[in-house]
């Protein structure tokens, strides 16, 4: 799986250490056409915004109705660029009441 997957999960599990529900994204794109991957990156996440939103969550993986909340847990292959960060703030800001957190770790 990955970003060009948008209507698939690239990897669900419980975080370790604390009681939330962590979705992966697996990013391995550059960022030679800016605009177009934005545009993926949004319709990964909007994706997955839907999915917790929908309940379907809640049918795929049972335990998520146990947790405190939700991690997007975003592996990116190359260094995030300064609109990638302003759309990510975006998101946060906009799926808190979801209790989503974002981590970005990059290869």
């Amino acid at each position: 799986m990955s970003i060009l997957d948008k209507n698939k999960i690239d990897g669900i599990g419980k975080s370790m250490g604390e009681n939330k529900l962590a979705l992966m994204i697996e990013d391995h794109l550059d960022w030679e056409n800016d605009l177009q991957h934005l545009t993926l990156l949004q319709d990964k996440i909007n994706a997955y915004v839907s999915f917790i939103e929908s309940g379907q969550i809640y049918s795929v993986y049972p335990d998520a109705k146990l947790v405190d909340g939700f991690i997007f847990d975003l592996r990116f292959k190359y260094k995030p660029t300064e609109n990638c960060n302003k759309l990510l703030e975006v998101f946060r800001k906009n799926t808190q009441d979801l209790r989503i957190e974002f981590k970005i770790y990059e290869s």
